[in-house]
């Protein structure tokens, strides 16, 4: 292989390799790239969460090495200066690599090792691809392991995710609630197995939706509080001992000081946390069931404002798009359509998460990619259904006062009513002798004086 003006010749463990002149990346980013096609697919830098994790935990690594003096403090600055501009650049673009990619994680280590090290490497006066002044793996990767790196960076990624997906869940439940609240104590018939019950009002409806709602993302956060604990030190398979004990008692705190965040600790068992993602698989499990807990009321939404005429009618969701290409004036619940699917999609994601939990062998389970950015996926899809619901349906949403009140006034809330007079056995013989006929039924409570 020869190097030309648009190349420039590298070499790992297999060989050469040749890389783009003006790459920022590496010989290992490179064969990435040529093993794992994207097509249509995205990339570990689509993920920009996840690349400010790569790069806090590369920072803190850094810090704890010059801390302990294992690292030249030029090197190490230098190191830190470039993830941080990177950072600050949002240069998601230097992250080429398949987001699936096979290895447990490797070629997303590597991809930021490397180009760190070509950043830092110029920082220092030498040229990028040379790794003189820095090297990916002796330098940037020094005492660290794809298999601490990559987890720990999963978990700080969906760490930043959180606040949105927290943000836009508590918007919908703060106007639910406050459509319940301006709704009142008006009527409406509740239904049981889709047939009438009895009378209450939109606040109690709407107040459960509050309360299950609420339930769910406080189950979410706690699962994704307990990815503060990281095997960040751990190496390989959890073996501390592969690294100077200094540096293993370092680098914690400064993820700590790196990140801002004073949670991080350090897992129980870090063998176990090789093993076993299953913090990751919780979040997910708890991201399902607030889908479920959504979607329900997406579809109740769409029920109750079916119609216009020969539906229930009784909410009138805000009208954003004509409804047909061929029926005039239809109106359809686009809205709640669009939040439903999006929970369907996001139970995929938990079924993918479930999946990749349960193909862990041995010593470490390499599924954490799929984990990883499907749990991503599905907290970009609940918060882009929880704001849709709250921007587009709920806020503008409106209740039928009279269609309610009529349809409270039916005949089986006002045979519960009578039960609770008469007793049940009374109003049920008087049902019975009617045939279970409405009209005659009324008849027959006029006629004895029970209505």
């Amino acid at each position: 292989m020869h190097a030309t003006p648009a190349t420039r010749l590298e070499v790992d463990l297999l060989g050469e390799v040749m890389v783009p002149a003006d790459a920022w990346h590496g010989a290992q980013t490179e064969r990435a790239i040529a093993n794992f096609p994207l097509s249509s697919e995205r990339t570990i830098g689509s993920y920009p969460d996840l690349i400010v994790g790569l790069l806090q935990v590369k920072q803190a690594a850094a810090e704890a090495n010059v801390r302990t003096g294992m690292l030249d403090e030029r090197i190490a600055r230098a190191i830190i200066r470039s993830a941080q501009s990177l950072i600050d650049a949002e240069a998601t673009n230097l992250f080429p690599v398949h987001r699936l990619h096979g290895g447990g994680g490797t070629s997303a280590n590597m991809n930021a090792n490397e180009v760190l090290a070509n950043t830092a490497e110029e920082q220092l006066g030498g040229r990028r691809g040379e790794y003189r002044c820095v090297h990916p793996n002796d330098h940037v990767n020094l005492h660290q392991s794809t298999n601490d790196v990559y987890p720990t960076a999963c978990h700080i990624a969906v760490l930043r995710r959180w606040p949105l997906l927290q943000k836009e869940v508590l918007g919908l439940t703060e106007a639910l609630r406050g459509f319940g609240q301006d709704a009142g104590e008006a009527p409406r018939l509740t239904r049981t197995c889709l047939q009438d019950a009895v009378e209450a009002s939109f606040t109690d409806l709407f107040g459960g939706y509050v309360t299950g709602l609420d339930r769910g993302i406080r189950r979410v956060g706690a699962a994704v509080d307990a990815l503060h604990a990281v095997n960040l030190g751990g190496t390989v398979v959890g073996q501390s001992g592969g690294v100077p004990t200094s540096y293993f008692d370092a680098v914690i705190p400064a993820l700590r000081d790196v990140t801002g965040d004073v949670g991080y600790r350090r897992a129980d068992d870090l063998f176990d946390a090789a093993q076993y993602p299953d913090d990751l698989a919780a979040i997910a499990g708890a991201i399902d069931l607030l889908a479920h807990g959504l979607r329900k009321i997406a579809q109740d939404l769409r029920l109750l404002s079916s119609g216009p005429e020969c539906g229930l009618g009784e909410l009138t969701l805000p009208a954003v798009q004509p409804g047909s290409s061929i029926m005039p004036g239809k109106v359809n619940p686009v809205i709640p359509e669009f939040a439903i699917q999006l929970c369907l999609q996001a139970s995929g994601h938990h079924a993918v998460c479930q999946a990749a939990l349960g193909l862990g062998e041995l010593d470490l389970n390499v599924w954490e990619s799929s984990m990883t950015f499907n749990l991503l996926d599905s907290m970009d899809l609940i918060s882009n259904a929880a704001s849709s619901m709250h921007h587009g349906c709920v806020r503008g949403l409106t209740f039928d006062a009279d269609r309610n009140r009529q349809h409270a006034d039916s005949i089986v809330p006002m045979l519960s009513r009578l039960a609770r007079v008469h007793g049940y056995s009374t109003v049920a013989a008087v049902c019975r002798e009617a045939g279970n006929d409405p009209i005659r039924t009324r008849e027959l409570l006029r006629a004895r004086g029970m209505s």
